[in-house]
């Protein structure tokens, strides 16, 4: 399976330059003309010079004043890692960009340099001022202009070319100049404009943090907290309320504690007073007056022990006694009097101290409710303030770097004057012209074989023409020295007789192949008259003719040769004979004897029957009853009867023969007989109804694989190997 593909490949391949070496000269014309011009073109075009500036884009420029996001205020360069690709990319744009271009024309006065712009050759001034309007320097720069980053660095070659060198040069160093430039104007530009803005916000949040703190301090005074804040209010009303609360509760403690000794002291006498109140008991008048009357008690006492009540003493004690219980009495009074003052004033101050408290509740419930309110505004200028700060320091920031320098773009090598030129570059021009000369030679090759027409293949004849192939003959060349003969003499080869002189050849071969087709090919009917005509002239039909009659012959059939061509006739040249007698002659006389006319020939079993003279009317002759009746008698003597008869497509004698005979075989040469011809041809014979046997592919150069690998593998085996074929009994002969 792999050895059929590798020869099948090899077959494609050899089909290729089998056409390449058919059209030799074509392609080498061609091949020529591409060189030459490729050479020509070469030398006409101007030396190109190319300069190269090594140009370093860092991410960041470095920072000076890093502010409190550690950025500048306008970055140059790309913070990130994740769009440097898009970033470098931006960059390559900007340095082919016209906003580049402009500047380095204007800088380098490129717009007023005919050199540069090319039209420096044309003498007459108002064509150049017309043609210097509408030339644009920029677009002629970016032309010529190539960006070319070197892989993992940050390193670009920006590359000029110019027909001057020292030019090239200037220009790639002032473009890298002016797109450094730029870089840094565009830094500078957009951080004055960052200043402009931000000089406005401050001014804006000025304005809007003094109204804030305006709104705060009216609010302040709306709710009397001017003198401390609100939290601080807050707090100092905690503690009163803290206060009052607790003096609140005292005095109600106090007030109850009154009330329920007010109310024993109303309860009781005086006696049980003077024994179980404590604010009795405590008071020390009421102690001495207390001792005094036990003193008194106890002097009586001891006055009864020694006189009777009424005795002076004893009633002068009692009186003493009476007064002091009287005091007493009055002073336990005062007491009650003075609880009750101390519970009217206790219940005056518990209500005091309740009515404080409830305002301090009223003023924290109003703390509160403005709380909300208070906060927002607080916040709010808090808020402004800070911003303000950071506006202040960023506008600082913006003004002090719109006067740095920093960039992130620099030169690393400035571009050298080139001593050499890169373009034109022949040894490469030439290679890419043999190229396109060997590839472009062979499409034209293959253009041309696809134009020709002609028919080339059994594929062709089968597929397309819908005829049986019968075979092939290889081409023999005319002229060709062959091995001497038995006599020692050399003798050039002849086309014609060629099967006859070599029988053991591939030639005599294929006819033979021929033969054995046309045998077996009606093996129930056998076909005795045999027509062998073509499309058109010199297609090989007359070679075919003898060579095939010599086959048949050398196999033991006795074959008869009718050379049928009335107009232009060959067969007697084939076989060196005289052709003044012959068809022409027996038509005219039927019943003359056929020894009179037909004519032997050194092949044992094939007889010839040349045309004879010329007829002014060949078609009628053919057309008469007495060819018909000169067949016949024919038939009766031999076995196989082969017509050689003039082109089908020219005259009509081929088809007046055809209807006469049990098949016709066509003749197409390789290479030459257009296919439409064939398809002509091949109609009219099947519009007369001639039983087409099929076509003979003449003129094969089999020493070419493009005619099939069928071709190629029987010729491999079997060319120039072939034996002399014994005569053999053919099917059907008749008796």
């Amino acid at each position: 399976m792999d050895n059929a593909s590798n020869e099948d490949a090899w077959l494609g391949i050899g089909h290729y330059l089998q056409i390449t070496w058919k059209h030799k000269r074509l392609v080498l014309i061609f091949a020529a003309l591409v060189i030459a011009a490729t050479v020509v073109f070469t030398r006409q075009q101007p030396r190109i010079y190319e300069a190269v500036t090594q140009l370093v884009i860092d991410q960041s420029a470095p920072q000076y004043l890093p502010g409190a996001s550690g950025q500048e205020v306008v970055a140059l360069g790309t913070q990130n890692t994740w769009n440097v690709r898009e970033y470098f990319e931006t960059q390559y744009r900007i340095l082919k960009s016209r906003m580049v271009g402009t500047m380095v024309v204007e800088r380098t006065g490129l717009a007023h340099d005919l050199d540069f712009l090319g039209i420096h050759r044309i003498e007459d001034p108002a064509e150049r001022a017309r043609v210097l309007e509408r030339v644009d320097p920029v677009q002629i720069l970016i032309g010529r202009l190539t960006i070319e980053p070197v892989e993992d660095s940050n390193i670009v070659l920006v590359k000029v070319r110019d027909e001057n060198p020292e030019r090239a040069a200037r220009l790639a160093d002032a473009v890298c100049s002016a797109y450094g430039d730029a870089n840094l104007d565009r830094k500078i530009s957009f951080t004055g404009e960052a200043a402009k803005w931000l000089s406005q916000q401050v001014q804006e949040g000025k304005k809007e943090l003094e109204a804030a703190e305006d709104a705060l301090l009216r609010f302040k005074q709306a709710n009397s907290i001017m003198t401390a804040s609100l939290g601080d209010k807050q707090n100092q009303l905690g503690l009163r309320e803290q206060d009052a609360d607790r003096q609140l509760r005292e005095a109600r403690v106090e007030s109850a504690r009154l009330l329920a000794v007010l109310e024993q002291v109303r309860k009781l006498d005086p006696l049980q007073l003077q024994t179980s109140v404590e604010e009795v008991l405590t008071n020390s008048l009421v102690q001495r007056l207390k001792e005094q009357i036990v003193a008194l008690q106890n002097e009586r006492s001891d006055l009864l022990k020694r006189y009777l009540e009424s005795h002076p003493d004893v009633r002068t004690a009692d009186e003493k006694i009476a007064r002091l219980e009287a005091n007493l009495k009055q002073e336990v009074k005062g007491i009650q009097q003075s609880l009750e003052r101390k519970y009217q004033a206790a219940q005056s101050t518990e209500q005091k101290l309740a009515a404080e408290t409830a305002g301090i509740e009223r003023d924290m419930k109003g703390l509160t409710n403005v709380e909300l309110e208070y906060k927002r505004l607080e916040a709010a200028v808090e808020s402004k303030r800070e911003l303000q700060v950071q506006l202040a320091l960023r506008l600082k920031e913006a003004q002090l770097q719109a006067e740095a320098r920093a960039n992130n773009v620099r030169i690393l090598d400035r571009a050298l004057v080139p001593d050499r030129p890169v373009s034109p570059r022949l040894a490469f021009n030439l290679t890419v012209a043999i190229v396109l000369a060997l590839f472009g030679g062979l499409g034209l090759a293959l253009l041309v074989e696809s134009l020709d027409s002609s028919v080339k293949s059994q594929d062709q004849l089968e597929k397309e023409l819908g005829l049986t192939f019968l075979g092939m003959v290889p081409m023999i060349k005319p002229g060709r020295v062959k091995k001497p003969n038995k006599f020692g003499i050399v003798e050039p080869v002849d086309p014609d007789r060629y099967v006859l002189d070599n029988p053991h050849s591939t030639a005599a071969e294929c006819v033979r192949t021929v033969r054995t087709n046309l045998l077996f090919m009606s093996p129930g009917r056998p076909l005795r008259k045999l027509l062998v005509t073509s499309p058109g002239p010199r297609e090989g039909k007359t070679s075919t003719c003898v060579n095939v009659s010599a086959s048949m012959a050398m196999s033991g059939t006795k074959v008869l040769l009718i050379d049928t061509d009335l107009r232009r006739p060959r067969i007697h040249k084939v076989f060196d004979l005289a052709n003044d007698r012959g068809l022409s002659n027996l038509v005219l006389e039927p019943e003359k004897p056929l020894d009179q006319v037909v004519q032997a020939t050194p092949i044992s079993n094939l007889d010839i029957l040349c045309s004879g003279p010329i007829p002014p009317n060949p078609a009628e002759l053919l057309h008469s009853p007495s060819f018909t009746r000169i067949m016949e008698r024919l038939l009766e003597r031999y076995d196989r009867v082969i017509l050689d008869s003039p082109p089908v497509c020219v005259v009509t004698d081929a088809l007046i023969l055809g209807t006469q005979c049990d098949g016709a075989i066509l003749v197409v040469r390789a290479g030459a007989t257009g296919r439409e011809m064939v398809k002509k041809a091949r109609r009219l014979l099947a519009d007369v109804k001639i039983n087409i046997l099929g076509a003979l592919l003449n003129n094969v150069d089999v020493s070419r694989r493009y005619y099939g690998q069928y071709y190629h593998q029987y010729y491999r085996q079997h060319g120039g190997y072939y034996a002399e074929e014994p005569p053999a009994a053919e099917p059907n002969k008749p008796a």
